[in-house]
């Protein structure tokens, strides 16, 4: 069942379309949404917490950190075997 988001004049996402069990963070409204009023390329998630959700750029940047001191200390390894 699709129904119209108010002021927006568009329809919102069918939220019986995935699991609508935990927390998302939706890139369109820039929030915490549950269930989730975007598809699912516009939203990230699930979630365990709302607050999960809402911390989703600082986890991004310490993977990538981390990801990118992995491939420093593995480039580093290289380059001293003969």
């Amino acid at each position: 069942m699709k129904r119209a988001v108010s002021g927006q004049g568009r329809q919102a996402a069918n939220s019986t379309a995935w699991n609508p069990t935990g927390f998302w963070w939706c890139l369109d409204h820039e929030r915490v949404e549950n269930p989730p009023d975007a598809p699912g390329h516009r939203r990230l998630g699930p979630y365990d917490s709302a607050d999960a959700a809402a911390d989703w750029r600082r986890r991004l940047e310490n993977r990538n950190q981390q990801w990118d001191d992995d491939d420093r200390r593995w480039a580093a390894g290289r380059s001293e075997t003969p």
